[in-house]
């Protein structure tokens, strides 16, 4: 699923970006709050077809036209990443299960990763997680409760992501973010 660490990503949106900020992102993500990428166009597209119903959902009394999609490429600098405090996941396996539910439970960025690479968390995670939490798949933190969640997570389809939750590490690793069409 995962080989070696990229440097061209994508990020798709709803809203222009002309500068990372971390402190935009959502609580109680996959790896934290901060900025999310994704090793895959199609995978960057899907997000950005999310995130722009769901603001227009939110928005109420908006036009449509208020909004639009974005689809970015994003260049890291190769140099700097060798000198980053990184965490890969290469498979969607029990470690990335406990970092991903520490990380949802509290929120903010609850670790002290420069970059955390692994597989995504799909739409089908939320329901899941929730599940899990009430007990429905176990005593809730069990060996054999994991395990449940982990095979209804359907693992085998989550795309790549990339994070990163400190605003210094965005600002010096992210050395271009362009435009670029999606259709």
């Amino acid at each position: 699923m995962y080989h070696s660490l990229r440097t061209i990503l994508y990020h798709g949106t709803a809203s222009e970006i002309q500068q990372i900020d971390v402190k935009l992102g959502r609580e109680r993500k996959d790896f934290g709050k901060g900025f999310y990428m994704a090793v895959s166009k199609s995978q960057a597209v899907g997000m950005m077809h999310k995130k722009y119903r769901e603001v227009v959902r939110r928005s109420r009394g908006k036009q449509d036209n208020a909004y639009s999609e974005k689809l970015y490429e994003i260049a890291l600098d190769e140099d700097y990443i060798s000198r980053l405090n990184i965490k890969v996941f290469h498979t969607a396996d029990i470690e990335w299960l406990d970092f991903v539910l520490m990380c949802r439970e509290k929120g903010g960025m609850p670790h002290n990763y420069d970059l955390v690479v692994g597989p995504t968390a799909d739409d089908d995670t939320a329901f899941c997680l929730k599940a899990y939490w009430d007990g429905l798949y176990g005593k809730v933190g069990s060996d054999a409760a994991k395990r449940m969640l982990l095979n209804n997570l359907e693992t085998e389809n989550l795309g790549i992501q990339y994070f990163i939750g400190k605003q210094e590490v965005a600002n010096q690793l992210i050395v271009s973010i362009k435009a670029i069409d999606w259709r």
